[in-house]
């Protein structure tokens, strides 16, 4: 793909961009912040990074080029209409993953804007990320919740094992394409495709993984203490 190609569809993603929230800059500066994801012949991913009211928002750009058909035998229209309907249906269902704020056909293209669900909440005013403390009305009779407490203590440990094997098969992945310095860790800028985007930017939304992430410094926590009172036991008869 050649510069003044690649530049084409950076401006055109801006300048929805700008309509779609109504703005008013020029969309030939603000390409030059515009990231592609992914680049098919008929569809392409987008993103771009914008100060805004509710702090740093990032956004997804979708574009279709309608009339192209790719390898597969699907036309752009065809996979506007798909990805139009998924989102749609995500936001009705308020599943993880991108949340749709525009969308539009100009001539023989088609653009979709997203965002993740946390800046979604936070432009449509739809308010922060209820609490997660508990109180008494939450709590279940103690051997119920000791049921619980065992049956998904097992099906955490199971699926992080699950989750730590599929992180370390996609860092191979990266390993064998140069991407990642095995000695120190770190790693060039890796270009996502459209799932790795999808999971982007569900770990970047504040609501996605934070009962795990709680869940997580709970049992590290509990964990570091009964080591040290093991370690450490109170004397007979202390308080």
């Amino acid at each position: 793909m050649s510069e003044s190609r690649a530049s084409t569809y950076a401006i055109k993603a801006a300048a929805f961009l700008i309509q779609a929230l109504e703005l008013d800059d020029d969309p030939a500066l603000l390409a030059d912040d515009v990231v592609a994801l992914k680049r098919d012949p008929n569809a392409g991913i987008s993103t771009l990074e914008l100060e805004s009211s509710v702090g740093p928002a990032a956004f997804l750009i979708y574009d279709y080029q309608l009339a192209e058909v790719n390898a597969e035998g699907n036309s752009g229209q065809a996979l506007f209409d798909t990805d139009l309907r998924t989102l749609e249906r995500a936001a009705e269902a308020d599943t993880p993953g991108p949340r749709i704020l525009a969308h539009a056909i100009a001539g023989d293209e088609a653009f979709i804007l997203a965002t993740t669900p946390a800046v979604h909440r936070a432009l449509t005013g739809l308010g922060a990320t209820p609490t997660l403390e508990a109180d008494e009305g939450d709590l279940l009779p103690g051997r119920e919740t000791a049921r619980i407490r065992s049956e998904t203590a097992n099906d955490l440990l199971r699926l992080l094992r699950e989750a730590d094997s599929a992180a370390q098969r996609w860092l191979r992945a990266i390993q064998a394409e140069g991407k990642l310095d095995t000695a120190s860790g770190a790693g060039d800028f890796v270009e996502f495709g459209e799932a790795e985007a999808a999971l982007a930017l569900f770990v970047l939304d504040d609501r996605s993984i934070q009962h795990l992430l709680r869940a997580l410094n709970l049992f590290v926590t509990s964990a570091k203490e009964q080591a040290n009172q093991a370690l450490n036991p109170k004397p007979n008869g202390s308080g």
